[in-house]
């Protein structure tokens, strides 16, 4: 087994089991989403969590995040190799809302023609799923470079991010319909909202889920 998959295995946590008396959501995503920044509160302050406190009791808002993921199949730690996407068809949930992409910005993972081709098969056999769910595309946010060195962690590129991975999914969500929260250009501008110029802190995590129930509580 490659270290990155081990790695990713020893700092997985299961997610909570879908409760069939409530109205399902799926975030699919890697540690922004899994709550990377707030390792401690996690289960209480990352941003599936609270965008679910803000739906309310009868909804479910499962965090499929794992931190390290990425989208490409030839990336160090691919999200179809975890086997969340399979948790899906039991879970059954009207919403996915996707946010792939920090990951493989990275110099060892990216390859723009591979990226746009398999994040476009991904999306659509989420949009083929029998249930019919809605899908949700989010950019991910800005990556900003530590104060001191000018580096930015975990050898993320922002400009990756910037000038391919954006535009990517901002066009595609335009060419198939389908609602597009552009998280990089709500973020470029709030360094504040990272515990280390990748992951959202406790204000960037309650920021997300304020944007994102606001952008999506009429698709619901």
């Amino acid at each position: 087994m490659k270290l990155s998959l081990l790695l990713g295995r020893i700092f997985w946590t299961h997610p909570e089991k879908a409760d069939p008396g409530r109205r399902k959501i799926a975030c699919i995503g890697d540690s922004i989403t899994f709550g990377a920044g707030v390792p401690t509160t996690r289960k209480t302050d990352a941003w599936p969590v609270l965008w679910q406190k803000r739906l309310g009791k009868d909804y479910q808002v499962l965090n499929y995040g794992v931190s390290g993921a990425t989208l490409q199949k030839e990336g160090h730690f691919p999200y179809y190799k975890i086997g969340f996407l399979g948790r899906l068809d039991k879970a059954s949930p009207e919403m996915i809302v996707l946010m792939l992409g920090t990951n493989d910005s990275k110099p060892f993972n990216w390859d723009r023609e591979r990226f746009e081709k398999e994040y476009e098969a991904m999306v659509s056999e989420l949009k083929s799923k029998p249930w019919a769910p809605k899908v949700v595309l989010m950019v991910p946010p800005k990556a900003f470079p530590e104060e001191k060195t000018g580096i930015i962690a975990f050898d993320t590129v922002d400009t990756v991010i910037h000038d391919s991975i954006r535009p990517f999914i901002c066009s595609l969500g335009e060419r198939l319909n389908l609602p597009v929260i552009d998280l990089y250009a709500l973020t470029e501008n709030h360094p504040e909202y990272f515990c280390d110029g990748v992951h959202p802190n406790v204000e960037g995590n309650r920021f997300i889920a304020d944007i994102v129930y606001d952008r999506l509580k009429n698709e619901l």
